[in-house]
C-alpha cells in the first residue's frame, strides 16, 4: 500500500505577505503594497476568463494587429483592458505602458498615485487556442515628477525599477514577485479566492539543467549561438545527461520553469534583421530583475540587460537569462566571434 504524506500549505495571503515587506521599509506609504495587491486582482479576473475561453468562445484572433504587427488574439485584449481598468482606479499608479499599446496611458490627476507600471497583459497568447501555459509580465517604477507624467518615466534603465513580477494561468494560477530583495512565489486557491504563499524566497539554481531555445531558428543565428548551444549541450556524457532541452515558446513560462530547476533561455538576434525579438521594457527588463534577486543574471550578450537605456516604448532586445556563470559564458563568446 502507497501511503501519500500530505503538506499543509502556507496560509500566509498575497496581500498579508505583501503588507508584512511594507514594514521593512520606513516612510512606506502603503502605496506599492496596493499596487501589487491589485495586480494580483486583476490576474484573477484575467484568469477567470482564460479558464472559460473554450465556453464562452473567446479564442481566436479578434482581426485586430497591435503596434509589433502582431494578430491580437481576444484573450490579448481582454488581459489589457482588465490590467488598465484595475491599475487606473488602484489610487497607486500615475502611468502605464503596454506592449498592446502604440502609447502609454496616462491616468487622470484625480485618479492619480506614485507609481509607473510598464506591463506585457498576456505573453504567449499564441498559444491560447492550444492550452499552452501564458502569463502577465509587469514592472514598476517610481515616478519622476509629483505633478505630471513624463516620457522619461518609461524610458530608463530596467535597474531603476522597484519591483516586477509575472502571473502564470495554467493548472494552478501562481504569482511571482520581487521587490528587489526576494523573490517569493503564491498561489491561487480557487476555492478561497485567495493567493497563499508556496515557494517563499525562490533561489535560481546555479547549475544549467535545462536549454531553452528555438534550434529551428539556427540559420538566423549570430556566429557565437551555435558554440554555445553545443557547449551546454556537450555536458551530457556516457555516464549522464546533465542538460534537457525545454522551449514551450511562452516567454514566462520557460522563465517560470527555469527559475525553479535552473536553466538557460537564449533568444538571440535575428541575423535577417540584427535585432532581438522581446521586449526590453515589457519582458526582458522584468525578468532580468526577477531573476538578478534570484541570484540569476540576464544579458544582451554586451551587458547586464538592467544597465540598457531604452530610446522607445517598443524597443527589443536580444535576451540571455539564467545562472549567472552561463549568462557570463555567453558573453565571453559574443566578444570571441565578434
Amino acid at each position: 500500500m502507497v501511503h501519500c504524506v500530505m503538506t499543509t500549505p502556507s496560509r500566509v495571503t498575497l496581500t498579508q505577505h505583501i503588507l508584512r515587506k511594507q514594514t521593512e521599509h520606513p516612510g512606506a506609504t502603503g502605496q506599492l503594497s496596493s499596487l501589487l495587491t491589485q495586480i494580483g486582482v486583476a490576474g484573477k479576473l484575467i484568469q477567470a476568463q482564460v479558464r472559460r475561453a473554450g465556453l464562452i468562445e473567446i479564442w481566436g484572433a479578434t482581426g485586430d494587429t497591435n503596434v509589433q504587427g502582431e494578430t491580437v488574439q481576444k484573450l490579448d485584449r481582454i488581459a489589457q483592458d482588465a490590467l488598465v481598468d484595475v491599475l487606473k482606479y488602484s489610487g497607486a499608479v500615475a502611468g502605464m505602458a503596454s506592449e498592446e499599446e502604440h502609447d502609454s496611458i496616462e491616468v487622470p490627476p484625480a485618479l492619480a498615485g506614485d507609481y509607473i507600471v510598464v506591463f506585457d497583459p498576456l505573453d504567449g497568447s499564441s498559444n491560447i487556442d492550444a492550452n499552452v501555459s501564458i502569463g502577465t509580465i509587469f514592472g514598476i517604477f517610481k515616478r519622476k515628477d509629483p505633478h505630471e507624467v513624463l516620457r522619461t518615466d518609461f524610458l530608463r534603465p530596467g535597474r531603476e525599477m522597484i519591483a516586477a513580477g509575472y502571473i502564470i494561468y495554467s493548472s494552478s494560477t501562481v504569482v511571482v514577485y520581487t521587490d528587489g530583495t526576494s523573490v517569493d512565489g503564491f498561489t491561487l486557491d480557487p476555492a478561497a479566492g485567495e493567493y497563499f504563499l508556496s515557494r517563499p524566497n525562490i533561489r535560481m539554481p546555479d547549475k544549467t539543467k535545462v536549454l531553452s531555445v528555438n534550434e529551428c531558428n539556427e540559420p538566423y543565428w549570430p556566429k557565437w549561438v551555435k558554440p554555445y548551444v553545443e557547449t551546454i549541450k556537450g555536458r551530457n556524457d556516457h555516464d549522464k545527461r546533465r542538460v534537457s532541452s525545454r522551449h514551450i515558446g511562452s516567454l514566462v513560462s520557460d522563465f517560470h520553469r527555469n527559475l525553479l530547476y535552473g536553466g538557460v533561455f537564449l533568444y538571440p538576434a535575428d541575423s535577417r534583421t540584427n535585432k532581438g525579438k522581446l521586449r526590453l521594457l515589457y519582458e526582458c527588463n522584468p525578468l532580468a530583475f526577477i531573476a538578478q534577486a534570484a541570484g540569476g543574471y540576464a544579458s544582451n550578450g554586451l551587458g547586464p540587460i538592467l544597465d540598457l537605456q531604452p530610446t522607445a516604448l517598443h524597443d527589443r532586445a536580444t535576451l540571455i537569462i539564467g545562472p549567472k556563470a552561463d549568462v557570463e559564458l555567453a558573453e565571453r563568446m559574443v566578444k570571441e566571434y565578434a
